[in-house]
């Protein structure tokens, strides 16, 4: 029974160990250059400067709270779809309609985030698609008076384009488990003269509750640390830290590196924090909804 026990974890140890190896290996230098010992740029000395001068900054914080932002909205708005997606999937008695969603679904899964910024630029922008088909269809009188969703500091677009992936993205993923789930509990709860938003708040949430929190959390860890599509529509001010992380990378002062190193080891510890929190949340509000 022991051997029974421990071989699931033997069967996983050689790709646990590389991982270890790799993502550790990579996160200990990661660590040391932040703290600015880097030997082949003659720095020989552990020191703090890099982590006070960010912490320093008048925008640091703001930058974090935009980062949160953009990330929290665009999880709610995909999450929320997801799962109306998912159980109007489930409760529809059309086999052509299913096929479609899911095809439709799975399209906008394996569309390239790049494709959909470019996508966005086309649409949404100001002289972009819906602006010049509202001027000339007379609804506006000129293409200024479309409200700028790209490159504004709501970050509109940015959402726009995490949600058109998220959404397929938790859909899917609560779909596999709705879809597992048994008929007679919504048809007792009808007869019950339950509504539909009564079954599917209380009856298929609580039943999904694990896949949505794990779908969600992993859309809202990479809105909050993806960096091109913030990098290529955000405004100017203020900007993501993801964004600004990545304009340290790529600058060629080889004096930044600490910064960015140190900019990096911060995003992660407080990527790490603000997910945990988000996820403790979504589980308190899921299970609050069984009672």
């Amino acid at each position: 029974m022991r051997f029974k026990k421990i071989t699931p974890y033997a069967l996983l140890a050689p790709i646990l160990i590389l991982y270890v190896l790799l993502i550790g290996g990579g996160l200990i230098e990661t660590l040391k250059e932040s703290m600015g010992y880097i030997p082949v740029l003659g720095l020989n000395t552990f020191n703090l400067d890099s982590y006070k001068e960010i912490f320093t900054q008048n925008d640091f914080i703001r930058d974090m709270l935009y980062s949160v932002y953009i990330a929290f909205v665009a999880t709610i708005l995909s999450t929320f779809l997801g799962i109306i997606i998912a159980y109007c999937f489930v409760t529809s008695r059309s086999l052509v309609i299913k096929s479609i969603v899911r095809k439709t679904l799975q399209m906008g899964l394996i569309i390239p985030y790049l494709y959909v910024v470019f996508l966005a630029m086309l649409l949404l922008s100001q002289t972009g698609f819906i602006s010049r088909l509202m001027y000339n269809i007379g609804v506006l009188k000129d293409l200024k008076s479309f409200p700028e969703l790209v490159f504004d500091k709501r970050g509109l677009g940015i959402i726009w384009v995490y949600v058109f992936k998220g959404t397929p993205f938790i859909a899917l993923f609560v779909l596999n488990v709705m879809s597992k789930i048994s008929s007679k509990y919504g048809d007792v709860a009808k007869s019950l003269s339950a509504s539909g938003f009564t079954i599917l708040r209380k009856i298929y949430i609580p039943l999904c509750s694990g896949a949505i929190i794990w779908s969600s959390c992993i859309v809202f860890a990479y809105a909050l640390g993806s960096f091109e599509v913030p990098y290529l529509l955000a405004s100017i001010s203020p900007v993501p830290l993801s964004s600004r992380l990545y304009s340290l990378f790529i600058n060629s002062d080889l004096s930044a590196i600490p910064k960015g190193m140190a900019m990096n080891v911060i995003l992660l510890i407080l990527g790490g924090t603000i997910v945990g929190a988000y996820a403790i949340t979504l589980k308190f509000l899921l299970k609050g909804r069984r009672a």
